[in-house]
């Protein structure tokens, strides 16, 4: 106890010293510098947060980088801060004497964001990687793939879920007649500036389909009177063609004809100046037609070189398969120039799409096919043989996809290889002959032949198995039961090919995948129906449309070519684009010989400006120009230089009878049944197994009337029109299915001579 008592005594005496050493410490502050400050200090900085001075026994007189300062010191600078440095670069102390540091950048709370964030990833892995909330009403905007899209800032890119423009205000039962006044108080429209309302005869407004009203601009800017050729051609976008010039008047401005199209001549003075000189040099072309039949047309040789390697696509993209390819320079066909700067091109035995940009056409492509010519008759002469072409020497097209997986080979049947051929007869020797869809017995049975049946030979004639033609069947055979020897061919020369059976169909035409083995046939391709009521009424559904210059919109507005080109393409030609071009395709006819759907050109001083749609009576439908737009007009005798017939119809001559005569009137046609095959019998034996002349119906067979249908389709006692004839279907026949009709003439002959035809049937009213 008494130890403890003198330890608090101790204690209490130091603490006593304390005291005094503190009092006199207080004391000489009151006369020290302003530099001396207690230890421990916390000052305020300006995010609010405090960091602890150092105690310092007084500043430096000298001025101290931050370096010195801290070697001085021993101070560390927080994390996050900086120095205040002077001009100079020295430290700044506040006014209690520590040092002013300031925190590096204020930031404003942001979306979490890695350094390195992953470059795709879906909504769900970006939230989960940042804890990003999407705000409500609102969607991520995702690539093509699905993946979040992102800033310039970093931040992740949203849109609102529904984004909509501003419109027009609109009640759900507006008045149906307001003025101008009513309509804007109603619904606080604001009128643009330099339009007008489009007012009804009452002076209301009227309306588009939208609800909105319908306006105009207050200033409708007139054709220029007077334009220098590059003003016409800013204006109305018109291309000279080549190896023309305008005709201008003495103040240096296009001239125009009366259709408002400008007055052009030719550069060569060679080149027609009057109509008779144009009508004497034309060379009419025939035009390219699509044919319901796999047969193929010829059409004449557009030729066109690639400019460098090039694939051919199946279709009309360049993501499409490559069907095949070509080498530079080597050449292709054009069948077919599409107006998205495609061409569709044959070239050798591919058949595909290629871009125009990728080959070269026109004159310099006839640079290129006259050396070629060259070379190859160089070429034939050396080795005495007949000029054949360029093909030899000219680069075709390497297949690298088999024609029968091709889907655009059959895009257009036309090629300019040759399609009719002579014919090779051969008589089949077995008992039934099947005709096979590939050289193998394994393959599907496509037709049959009977003992002695003709049949024709396109090709293979050296191999075993023989591609034959038979009717409309088209196949292999085994060349071990076919005779071809040479005595076949006068014997079939003899007896006439009619006398003999063709092939049996098992598989149709369409179905069959031999059909286009070759393109060649012993016969060409037939177009279907007559067309040229047709082609006039539909022509005529667009009269009041606009004419627009350049244009080839039916309902939108066309010019005269524009409205020509569109009407038959229709109907599966492929017509040029301008006038003078359309004017050389199809066969040329007198005008006068002129039938509803032939074209009729019209030309000024060797010019051809103009062309119609012949309607029949004198009148005709066309782009007659823009004060009048698509009209029925009346035929202008004085300008027309010749007349184009592009419809093929030919009227099948049925025989003596007066079937080949239109009989119906427009007022008799009624339902269309559909398109039909047609093909022709007679009462022979051969024809009907039987020679009784009697039909299923019980009546006897006449031309001109008969035809034998299938009841299922067309009920025996229908009355029908083809071709503007009309028929009473009264017989039938074993291989008459479906669309087919068999129609009925006196002779054997020319009913085998008539082979196979395709119409549109009606029935009567």
């Amino acid at each position: 106890m008494e130890m403890d008592t003198v330890i608090l005594e101790e204690k209490k005496l130091k603490y006593k010293e304390i005291k005094k050493v503190l009092a006199l410490t207080m004391a000489l502050s009151l006369t020290a510098p302003a530099n001396v400050f207690a230890a421990d200090v916390q000052i305020p900085v300006n995010n609010n947060s405090t960091v602890e001075v150092p105690q310092e026994l007084q500043i430096p007189q000298e001025l101290e980088t931050p370096e010195q300062y801290e070697k001085r010191t021993g101070y560390q600078l927080p994390e996050g801060h900086h120095y205040v440095v002077d001009e100079n670069g020295y430290v700044v102390f506040n006014e209690d004497g520590s040092v002013k540091i300031e925190a590096d950048q204020t930031q404003e709370p942001e979306i979490p964001q890695e350094p390195e964030a992953p470059v795709l990833e879906t909504p769900e892995q970006y939230e989960e990687r940042t804890g990003y909330q999407l705000p409500e009403g609102h969607h991520y905007v995702l690539d093509e793939n699905g993946y979040v899209t992102f800033n310039e800032d970093g931040s992740v890119k949203v849109e609102a879920d529904q984004t909509q423009e501003p419109e027009i205000p609109q009640e759900p039962e507006a008045p149906v007649l307001e003025t101008p006044q009513q309509y804007e108080e109603r619904t606080g429209y604001q009128l643009p500036e330099g339009h007008h309302y489009v007012l009804d005869e009452n002076g209301y407004v009227t309306f588009n389909e939208d609800g909105s009203p319908k306006i105009e601009a207050d200033n409708v800017d007139e054709v220029p009177s007077q334009e220098t050729p590059q003003q016409y051609e800013e204006r109305t976008g018109y291309q000279l063609p080549e190896g023309y010039h305008y005709v201008l008047d003495e103040n240096g401005y296009v001239i125009l004809l009366d259709n408002g199209s400008p007055k052009v001549e030719a550069d060569d003075p060679e080149v027609p100046s009057t109509n008779e000189e144009l009508v004497q040099e034309q060379e009419i072309i025939e035009v390219p037609t699509i044919v319901e039949d796999f047969r193929f047309w010829t059409v004449a040789r557009k030729y066109a070189f690639a400019n460098d390697k090039i694939d051919i696509y199946e279709e009309m993209t360049d993501e499409a398969r490559s069907v095949g390819t070509l080498a530079k320079k080597g050449v292709c066909y054009i069948l077919k120039e599409e107006e998205d700067g495609w061409l569709y091109v044959e070239s050798g035995n591919v058949r595909g799409f290629v871009k125009a940009d990728a080959v070269t056409t026109g004159e310099d492509a006839q640079k290129i096919l006259e050396r070629y010519q060259k070379e190859a008759k160089s070429l034939a002469a050396r080795f005495n043989e007949e000029y054949k072409g360029i093909e030899g020497v000219a680069p075709t097209a390497k297949e690298t996809v088999p024609y029968r997986e091709n889907q655009a080979f059959l895009y257009l049947r036309a090629t300019v290889n040759q399609t009719v051929v002579d014919k090779e007869y051969a008589l089949t020797t077995a008992s039934l002959l099947n005709v096979r869809e590939d050289k193998n017995t394994d393959s599907r049975i496509i037709g049959t032949l009977d003992e002695n049946s003709l049949c024709y030979v396109l090709a293979d004639e050296e191999e075993d198995w023989v591609y034959i033609e038979s009717g409309d069947v088209r196949g292999f055979v085994d060349k071990e039961y076919l005779n071809m020897e040479e005595t076949v061919q006068e014997e079939v020369t003899e007896k006439g090919e009619d006398t003999y059976t063709l092939a049996k169909e098992e598989i149709a035409p369409e179905e069959n995948e031999a059909c286009y083995y070759t393109l060649t046939s012993v016969k060409s391709g037939v177009p279907g129906g007559h067309l040229r009521n047709s082609v006039i009424e539909f022509a005529s559904q667009f009269i009041g449309n606009p004419y627009v210059w350049g244009g080839t919109s039916l309902t939108e507005g066309a010019d005269c070519s524009g409205f020509v080109q569109s009407i038959f393409k229709e109907y599966g030609y492929d017509l040029p684009r301008v006038a003078a071009d359309q004017a050389q395709y199809g066969t040329k006819i007198a005008v006068e010989d002129a039938q509803p759907g032939d074209l009729v050109f019209y030309a000024k001083n060797g010019y051809v400006y103009h062309v119609v749609i012949y309607a029949g009576d004198g009148k005709t439908v066309e782009a007659m120009g823009k004060d009048y737009g698509i009209v029925q007009g009346n035929l202008n005798t004085k300008n027309a230089v010749w007349a184009v017939r592009v419809l093929d119809d030919e009227t099948v001559s049925y025989g003596s009878g007066d079937i080949a005569e239109v009989n119906a009137t427009p007022e008799m046609y009624g339902e269309k049944l559909g398109n039909f095959k047609l093909t022709y019998y007679c009462s022979c034996e051969i024809c009907c197994d039987v020679e009784t002349g009697i039909t299923a119906t019980g009546t006897p067979v006449v031309e001109g009337r008969t035809i034998a249908v299938d009841p299922r389709v067309i009920p025996y006692g229908t009355q029908v029109i083809i071709n503007g004839h009309v028929f009473t279907a009264e017989d039938c026949g074993g291989a008459i299915k479906g669309n087919r009709i068999d129609v009925y003439v006196n002779d054997h002959n020319r009913a085998n001579a008539l082979g196979v035809n395709y119409a549109d049937v009606y029935l009567v009213k």
